[in-house]
């Protein structure tokens, strides 16, 4: 068993780190060998849409993340294709607006500490965390959605975590996520 130490002595922080930690240790080495790849394999999605566009990868990632909220990740693949190809997707009006805001703004358009993280962890960003609603459920919250303050608390425990596993945080995100979720799909 690995000990995180928790900063200024949290029992939260602790709780959490020991959740991530304990679930860390219950990977296959399948669920390892896909959170190795993940983003990797996001990161070439969005040099596509950047490749479409003619602009960044910041850009393109960014794209890819506005199309994310509420949706599967081969829908929100397609739709950030679609888009950088000319098309309008279908689905909800604020994803459509921040993929438009991302093509001036980049990662300054997504708002949101989920959509903003994911987009820099597909651009590359290895200490980007993304705290979605599956590293909600893994964290045993009773919520779907974290507050900022639960952001903060729940991507220092990954980060935590990951530093004693020898691994990226966003690689121990993506294999929570894996492991919990049931699948990278």
């Amino acid at each position: 068993m690995i000990t995180v130490t928790a900063p200024e002595g949290t029992v939260a922080f602790a709780t959490y780190a020991a959740r991530f930690e304990s679930l860390i240790m219950t990977a296959t080495l399948a669920q390892m060998e896909q959170a190795a790849v993940w983003y990797r394999d996001a990161e070439e999605v969005a040099e596509e849409v950047a490749r479409n566009l003619d602009t960044t990868l910041e850009v393109g990632a960014s794209i890819v993340a506005a199309f994310s909220p509420r949706e599967r990740w081969s829908t929100n693949v397609a739709k950030a294709i679609a888009f950088s190809l000319g098309q309008t997707p279908k689905g909800l009006g604020n994803n459509l607006r921040m993929a438009e805001a991302s093509i001036l703004m980049g990662f300054d358009a997504l708002k949101g500490a989920k959509t903003n993280a994911f987009a820099r962890a597909i651009a590359g960003d290895a200490n980007a965390v993304v705290i979605d609603v599956w590293m909600m459920r893994a964290a045993g919250m009773d919520t779907d959605s974290p507050n900022k303050s639960q952001y903060a608390l729940l991507s220092e425990a990954v980060v935590a975590v990951a530093q004693q596993f020898g691994i990226t945080p966003r690689t121990a995100q993506a294999l929570i996520w894996i492991i919990v979720r049931g699948g990278a799909a």
